[in-house]
């Protein structure tokens, strides 16, 4: 629920999970197979020695061609990462509910259904645990109801019961309340969307 693309995460964690695994490989293969610890000396060398003049030949000032590449490559790299740490969390909201009607705008405090819907719920023998939060989607703030079931229990019991619940909030604000209803634990769980009422 921030505004990074899951896909991206994923492939990212996928390439570096390769690299490190691939890395780890090697350096295992390097401390226990004879004899290859001593050919991996010699093609480091060679890489070594082919380096050299790429790196002692000049092109601009006194920097090679190698060490202006590595430095572009790096920039761009803490160009990335920064905007990639800059992008995570973002989407909370601390308000459940924004209404505006002209020059009037109402706004409910997350604490309030938060309070209310635990209240309701948190006595239920069909839950295990119980988070509620709240996320702007597109500009408008999202209640998040994230339950863990008891198991055994099926997940459209839960539904059911968090549904009733959502509508007894709304009925005390006096509005609908868009809600995002996760399901985590039981033998089917899954998730479930409550979407706004027009």
């Amino acid at each position: 629920m921030n505004t990074t693309n899951r896909g991206l995460n994923r492939l990212f964690i996928f390439i570096v999970g390769l690299l490190v695994l691939a890395a780890g490989a090697v350096a295992i293969m390097v401390a226990t197979v004879p004899g290859l610890a001593s050919r991996w000396r010699g093609v480091a060398r060679q890489l070594a020695s082919g380096a050299q003049p790429w790196v002692a030949a000049p092109t601009i000032g006194k920097a090679s061609l190698l060490v202006i590449g590595i430095a572009v490559v790096a920039l761009l790299l803490i160009v990335l990462l920064v905007a990639f740490i800059a992008r995570q969390g973002h989407g909370r909201s601390a308000a459940a509910l924004e209404q505006r009607n002209g020059a009037t705008s109402t706004r409910i405090d997350l604490s309030i259904p938060r309070a209310l819907l635990e209240e309701h719920l948190g006595r239920r023998d069909e839950l295990v645990g119980l988070r509620i939060s709240a996320y702007e989607v597109r500009g408008t703030p999202m209640l998040k109801v994230t339950a863990r079931c008891r198991r055994g229990v099926s997940p459209a019991v839960v539904a059911e019961i968090i549904g009733r619940a959502v509508r007894d909030l709304e009925t005390i604000v006096g509005t609908d309340v868009p809600t995002f209803v996760q399901l985590t634990g039981g033998f089917r769980a899954g998730s479930a969307t409550r979407p706004q009422v027009a």
